[in-house]
């Protein structure tokens, strides 16, 4: 009885006109059996809400762990690649430990540059098998997309905005820049006011 109660006070006015609508009676029309008869249908929509709402809650649950494991997953492949490109730098640095132990005193400056020379071929193939170039920029336009311009120089010899000094090259991976080139750019000498 304290059920049926409890279930009478939670009705309020804006349910008490949709259940007269329903039955298109009066609420003090309604008999002992339509009133207990509409409670059951309310809790029935109660118990429904709530398995609802569960079911919501399952779902909401079950995407943050997808959420999480992605991540998870994701951040362990960028670690196996990672580990794949340490893996191929090790020959490299094998290769700078034989020249420094070849280093003697009877080493001429010829044979070091050789051998350094070769070491940056190794660098620069193993670069390239990761689709990664460098970027030809000397005497081209300054493009803000491909390229930092750390200085301008004033020069009356190159065209204005054209690059005429690397500081550092720029690479691309693919067709998108992968790092920009840090330029020193052309600018025409001011006109003298005479």
């Amino acid at each position: 009885m304290k059920d049926e109660k409890h279930d009478n006070e939670a009705i309020n006015p804006e349910m008490a006109a949709d259940i007269a609508e329903s039955t298109e009676k009066a609420p003090e029309d309604l008999g002992p059996e339509e009133v207990a008869e509409l409670l059951a249908a309310l809790t029935q929509c109660r118990k429904e809400l709530a398995e609802s709402k569960n079911d919501y809650l399952r779902a909401h649950a079950d995407f943050d762990n997808f959420r999480k494991r992605l991540r998870a997953e994701r951040d362990q492949e960028f670690a196996r690649g990672s580990d794949r490109v340490l893996s191929d730098l090790l020959p490299v640095v094998d290769d700078f430990e034989r020249a420094l132990a070849a280093v003697s005193e009877n080493s001429t400056v010829d044979s070091l540059k050789q051998g350094v020379e070769l070491i940056y071929r190794q660098l620069v193939n193993l670069l390239e098998r990761y689709a990664i170039t460098a970027m030809e920029v000397e005497g081209k336009p300054f493009d803000p997309k491909y390229h930092d311009a750390i200085a301008q120089v004033v020069n009356a010899e190159a065209p204005e905005h054209t690059i005429i000094g690397v500081a550092q090259k720029g690479y691309f991976k693919n067709s998108d820049v992968f790092r920009p080139a840090k330029v020193a750019v052309a600018v025409a000498p001011a006109a003298k006011d005479e």
